[in-house]
């Protein structure tokens, strides 16, 4: 069931509990009472919205008050034999139904809408180590996100968001002038109209790289500060700056080579080769000496076989590789 323009199952329910109770005059059968008791207990969720509508019940019996007492009802006698308390709502009269309505429609009104207007949705995504997925959104954009990623994401007629909570993500986002789509990731906020880009968010690092058209990076604190990246840019936000590098195509390419699961690596230290592949595999690399970790590694790899990796290192640069349970401790032949 959505939650849009409709009570819960759970909210529905209390409300039928709350309702059943006014037409006994405030009290329940002991039956009925312990079946209450049973559906209380048996959920947090249950409890929070009984107690919550039942405050709007009262509330609402406030509100008819300041209107006026209307004069009591006294129902006809009975023109059937009585039926069984479950039927007993399909047995009142059609006056008893418009009053329970009334009170169910006074009660909505002041819930207010967010029982009965639409509510944003946020949809939660999440992968583990080694894992890639694409989604695609509810207004066209498609969201394919790295290993080890998780984020948030909310599309209403309004606005359409997405919170960044962690990992690398590469975003196709479909046109739409009236609605900027907005991405939170820790202290930035990128706000884009319809492009292509990958975000990567480590703690308060958020690194940007623009495949096509333009994107907004701006701090989440300071929203008259921004800066416009566009195509073939790069930007790393640490620490309050902002850095901004155009690069070649070649280098966008290595940066997007995850998406066909691929690491590039363009002359980096075997430090940083090692800490890239320890965010595809449950195996863990360890670089032991500094010697070693100093050595520069260039190519491209499978981001998900760090054995081949560690086979490579010691067929080509004659590194010592040792396997430990989880761990492929490397180190200089000379240890």
């Amino acid at each position: 069931m959505t939650k849009n323009h409709q009570l819960t199952e759970i909210e529905a329910r209390a409300a039928d509990w709350i309702a059943e109770r006014d037409r006994g005059e405030g009290q329940l059968s002991p039956a009925r009472q312990a079946e209450l008791d049973t559906w209380l207990g048996a959920a947090t969720a249950h409890r929070v919205a009984f107690l919550r509508l039942d405050r709007a019940w009262q509330r609402a019996d406030r509100l008819r008050a300041l209107q006026g007492a209307a004069p009591a009802f006294k129902p006809p006698p009975p023109l059937l034999p009585p039926r069984r308390a479950g039927w007993a709502w399909l047995a009142r009269p059609p006056l008893q139904h418009a009053a329970a309505g009334l009170g169910l429609a006074t009660l909505a009104l002041v819930l207010g809408l967010n029982f009965i207007g639409p509510r944003p949705q946020t949809t939660d995504y999440a992968t583990a180590r080694g894992q890639r997925e694409s989604v695609t959104l509810a207004d066209g954009s498609r969201l394919t996100l790295n290993t080890a990623t998780q984020l948030r994401t909310e599309v209403t007629p309004q606005a359409r968001q997405v919170w960044l909570d962690s990992g690398e993500a590469f975003f196709d986002i479909a046109h739409d002038a009236q609605r900027p789509f907005v991405i939170h990731a820790g202290k930035q906020r990128v706000t884009v109209l319809g492009t292509k880009f990958s975000l990567f968010r480590d703690g308060d690092k958020l690194r940007v790289a623009v495949l096509e058209g333009r994107v907004q990076v701006q701090a989440e604190q300071h929203s008259g500060r921004a800066t416009v990246l566009a195509r073939a840019d790069t930007a790393l936000a640490e620490a309050g700056n902002l850095l901004v590098t155009k690069v070649s195509p070649q280098q966008l390419s290595a940066s997007l080579g995850w998406l066909q699961g691929k690491l590039v690596l363009n002359e980096v230290s075997l430090a940083e080769a090692a800490r890239q592949f320890n965010r595809y595999g449950s195996k863990q690399l360890v670089i032991q000496d500094a010697a070693a970790a100093r050595i520069v590694i260039g190519g491209v790899f499978e981001a998900g076989n760090v054995e081949a990796f560690a086979r490579l290192l010691h067929a080509g640069f004659g590194l010592q590789v040792q396997v430990e349970g989880e761990e492929i401790r490397i180190s200089s032949a000379a240890l």
